[in-house]
């Protein structure tokens, strides 16, 4: 499991360089894989995870990015068609931009949790 640990870690911190899979993909596969290797190897999970909480928490604007455009296509698409119509009366659209950033955030905070749950279970009396 020392291995996997590694692993994690290694994925983890290629995940911060990496533009587009980096803020999505990888840190979700390097959270799984702490997860396995956290009942080992906890200090090296606790950095893989950390690792992945400050990614995507901080270091990747590609997830809010992505949520405020998929969240705001259709809505942004009608409200230039009715200004292009001659309604100039067009409400801001409430694009729900940061769902996708605060699930992705959740997953890995309920990974760090789940870790600090098997880590304190496994501490032997």
């Amino acid at each position: 499991m020392k291995a996997l640990g590694i692993v994690a870690v290694v994925v983890s911190a290629l995940s911060v360089v990496i533009p587009v899979f980096g803020a999505s993909y990888l840190p979700i596969i390097a959270g799984i894989m702490a997860l396995i290797a956290v009942r080992e190897e906890p200090t090296l999970a606790f950095v893989a995870l950390g690792i992945n909480i400050i990614n995507v928490a901080f270091l990747s604007p590609i997830l809010l990015v992505a949520s405020a455009v998929t969240g705001c296509a259709g809505e942004v698409a009608s409200g230039m068609e009715e200004i292009m119509s001659g309604n100039y009366d067009v409400d801001t659209p409430d694009c729900g931009a940061g769902s996708m950033y605060w699930t992705y955030l959740s997953i890995h905070l309920v990974a760090a949790a789940i870790a600090g749950v098997l880590t304190y279970m496994n501490k032997k009396a």
